[in-house]
This record gives C-alpha cells, structure tokens and sequence, in this order.
C-alpha cells in the first residue's frame, strides 16, 4: 500500500473514532434521533476554523426545535462552539447557524 494510501486511511479511521466517541457520548433517545438523519463531522471547516457539523433534515429547518438544541449543546460540552450547515427538504443551501446562537434562549420565539 502507497504512503498516501496509509495516510488517508489513518485520517479516515481518526475521522470515524471521532464521530462514533461523540455519538456515544450522547443520550439514547439523541442518538436514536441523530440515526434518522445523514449527518457528519468536520474539523476546523466551519466559520472561523471551528468544527461544522452537517445535518440533513427532511423538512424545514427550525433553529428552536430541542433535538437542535440538544444536539448543540451536546457538540459544545465535547468541542466547544461549533458550526452548524443544516439542510432541509426546501433548499439545496444548508442554514449556517452557531451552536451558541442555538443555545441562546432569547433569541428563541415564546408562544
């Protein structure tokens, strides 16, 4: 096997190890729900270097649904501040939002 081939496996089992310890660190019920989307992790491909996690959801994108917020705050307790691209059924271009705007209660509507 090349070099370059052993290189990019490597990185390709690192890149796995990592999203399997953040699965496993989560709850059932948040793992349970991250399994019904295709979803993955990117080191330092988000704004500003911070890891983005792509998401992509059946239907429209709603920045104060829980499973958003709890996935936020998951990523955060683990990385830090990450970023988010989220696709939605509607659109090809994904909604970039910060876990820390996700996190941010004031911003959300109150009914």
């Amino acid at each position: 096997m090349a070099s370059a081939d052993r290189d990019l496996l490597r990185e390709l089992r690192h890149k796995n190890q990592q999203l399997q310890r953040f699965r496993a660190s989560l709850s059932r019920e948040l793992q349970s729900d991250l399994d019904r989307y295709d979803w993955s992790l990117i080191h330092k491909a988000g704004h500003r270097g911070l890891p983005l996690i792509t998401l992509r959801l059946p239907g429209r994108v709603i920045l104060s649904d829980p499973f958003l917020v709890e996935l936020a705050g998951q990523a955060e307790s683990t990385w830090g501040p990450v970023d988010f691209a989220l696709f939605s059924g509607e659109s090809d271009v994904p909604v970039r939002v910060l876990s820390q705007t996700l996190l941010d209660q004031r911003w959300h509507w109150h009914e």
